[in-house]
């Protein structure tokens, strides 16, 4: 019955800012636009909130989709995604395969994005990584798979 990962789901403060910097890194398009304000019974009971508002985008490229959403209602409680590490319980980072590690992350600083680390070469055939953030505190990890790790042409 399971067919596959659809998508993953950010939520950010800033939805234009978020469609601009995934869109171009990644070189997604814009598919779906979505939004609902409160009251919205149907919406709060689907996410498991009360009183929500929100507006969302659905982008499209590299052989997957990416959903952003910015929450208008209710005000957030959690922690800023900034201030957890790779280590914290919960969905910690979005991993895109790349050809360049050192040329992605460069790209994801020129969009705004931030260094964390520095890239490592994992294997001697190619295969590299690096933990960066994007510009609204979300984990990415920039990896090239070379032959040692599973790669998206293998699916």
């Amino acid at each position: 019955m399971i067919r596959g990962i659809h998508h993953v789901g950010l939520v950010v403060d800033d939805l234009d800012a978020a469609v601009a910097f995934y869109s171009q890194l990644l070189h997604m398009e814009v598919v779906e636009r979505d939004h609902w304000r409160a009251p919205a019974p149907r919406y709060d009971q689907a996410v498991g909130l009360q009183g929500s508002s929100a507006d969302g985008c659905m982008l499209r490229g590299s052989g997957s989709y990416l959903e952003l959403w910015r929450y208008l209602a209710p005000e957030g409680a959690g922690e800023d995604p900034a201030a957890c590490g790779a280590h914290e319980r919960g969905l910690r980072h979005l991993a895109i395969e790349v050809d360049d590690v050192e040329a992605a992350l460069a790209r994801v600083a020129e969009l705004g994005g931030s260094k964390m680390g520095n890239p490592v070469e994992l294997s001697d055939d190619g295969a590299a990584a690096v933990y960066c953030r994007d510009p609204f505190g979300t984990i990415i990890e920039l990896m090239s798979t070379g032959s040692a790790l599973a790669s998206l042409d293998q699916l």
